[in-house]
């Protein structure tokens, strides 16, 4: 199923039980607290704060929206029922046949019951919380959809990045260099022209989901949103011609500013996804001058700010942005082949291979660490067939038993950078505009390729025998996996 709105969306996780109200939470800290220690829990809800200190009763923050299984999966359109191989099935099907499905064009929306404009905007009078105890100011958008459109290409980017509240008509936009509506914005400052800009700040999950993800340039996210909601995305026309989600809660359309035009600011600095903060005295950034404002009546903004140990919708069957079965798709259309799973053990990302020539893993490898849909992994770890990727106790033993360390670890360096929390402190001080570079780590655990047929046998169970003694002890044997946990690899 699909929402229509971010209303829709919460009304069914308050169905299903994942639902919570808070009245009267303090937006300085307090609020941001109460969002992180929900969300570290071991039960994290969907939480509608309202009657927030120093705002009207109605202007609300949805917190926490893609905090569980459940709510990760309503969010992608996948079925609550589906588990196991029918999961697997579905989900490989639909990235099979993934389609653009373009946005549907509407005369108006909901988003246009109230229209400020010029010098009555003024976007104090919504929530913005200070999140974390050492951000740089308050934050208005941490769940965000931003749309921009290239001048080049002529196609429109839907981008997630967070915004400072600076005054009534200012706003921060943080848009870390190599994602593309950094490289939108340069184009247009390239051309020393602003930027035009339109960001929802209220909007149903899976338009969070989406822009979130990487699609290849020129692929509009809109329109595989539209694909994977299974309707399109309704929009109107905005004052800069640009897309306007019509049931958002809240837009601001305006200009990123040239800094020719309009003297950058210090942006940050913020508690990050890595669970640490960004440079604490924040960066020089462009900003954004924001010219109209549209909204609904009580509107509801979105809000998912990154807090240490915060839960995440992994186990929502394909995983955050479309997770093993999209890259497992995008390695095959790369050319690819016998590549038997992706997951993630630890701090580790894995890539389970059935080797074919030598230098087949380490192939796989170089194409995942050019940053594939985003940074490259910090580490790396090849695996043979016979191990789930998913299994940490396998990995684990995988990279204990298979490998030389003088031969097997191997350095990748200037790669694109993640949030460079082990960058010195002199290149803290280097611009944020002029990009910093980080190395990354690949575990070679494979079995040499030139003598693998002559590797120590596992001394595990073979397949044949154990799938007779499941069938006559089965009743005896503890083959369920624990939960949020995958079955081990079986029949090596």
């Amino acid at each position: 199923m699909h929402f229509d709105d971010l209303r829709q969306y919460i009304a069914k996780v308050d169905e299903l039980g994942e639902a919570e109200r808070i009245n009267g939470a303090d937006p300085h800290l307090e609020l941001g607290a109460i969002y992180a220690i929900n969300a570290q829990g071991p039960n994290p809800m969907l939480m509608l704060f309202d009657e927030i200190k120093g705002y009207p009763k109605g202007y609300r923050i949805a917190t926490n929206l893609l905090g569980s299984g459940v709510r990760g999966r309503l969010a992608r359109n996948i079925p609550l029922d589906l588990e196991g191989e029918e999961l697997a099935a579905f989900s490989k099907k639909r990235f099979r046949e993934k389609r653009p499905v373009p946005p549907e064009w509407l005369d108006t929306g909901p988003v246009f019951e109230n229209v400020l404009e010029g010098s009555d905007v003024d976007l104090t009078r919504f929530p913005a919380p200070l999140w974390h105890e050492l951000d740089g100011g308050p934050y208005i958008g941490t769940a965000s959809a931003v749309m921009t459109r290239d001048p080049d290409a002529d196609w429109v980017n839907v981008g997630s990045y967070r915004s400072q509240l600076f005054d009534r008509n200012h706003i921060g936009l943080h848009q870390a260099y190599g994602h593309h509506g950094q490289i939108i914005r340069d184009h247009w400052f390239e051309r020393g022209l602003d930027c035009p800009v339109a960001i929802s700040l209220g909007q149903e999950p899976s338009l969070i989901v989406f822009s979130g993800n990487v699609e290849p340039w020129e692929v509009p996210e809109l329109d595989i949103a539209g694909y994977f909601r299974g309707a399109p995305v309704q929009v109107v026309k905005g004052k800069s011609g640009l897309p306007i989600l019509a049931w958002s809660e809240l837009t601001v359309e305006g200009f990123i500013m040239h800094p020719d035009h309009e003297p950058m600011r210090l942006e940050g600095g913020f508690g990050e996804a890595s669970g640490y903060y960004s440079h604490v005295g924040g960066y020089a950034a462009p900003v954004i001058r924001v010219d109209a404002v549209y909204y609904r009546n009580d509107p509801i903004i979105t809000a998912q700010p990154p807090v240490k140990g915060a839960s995440r919708d992994s186990d929502a069957g394909e995983g955050r942005d479309g997770g093993e079965v999209g890259l497992m798709k995008n390695l095959a259309e790369a050319g690819f082949h016998d590549v038997r799973g992706i997951g993630h053990a630890g701090p580790f990302t894995v890539i389970s291979v059935h080797q074919m020539y030598a230098g087949h893993a380490k192939r796989i490898a170089d194409w995942f660490m050019s940053g594939v849909g985003n940074r490259p992994p910090r580490m790396l770890v090849l695996v043979d067939d016979d191990i789930d990727p998913h299994d940490q106790r396998e990995v684990f033993w995988a990279i204990s038993t298979r490998i030389d360390p003088a031969e097997s670890v191997h350095i990748y360096r200037n790669l694109w950078d993640g949030l460079g929390t082990r960058n010195p402190p002199e290149q803290k001080e280097i611009e944020l505009e002029h990009g910093l570079a980080f190395s990354s780590m690949l575990i070679d655990a494979l079995k040499p390729f030139a003598w693998k047929d002559e590797f120590p046998p596992t001394n595990d169970v073979s397949p044949g025998l154990r799938q007779r003694i499941i069938e006559k002890w089965g009743e005896y044997l503890a083959l369920e996996p624990e939960p949020g946990r995958r079955a081990p690899a079986r029949g090596r």
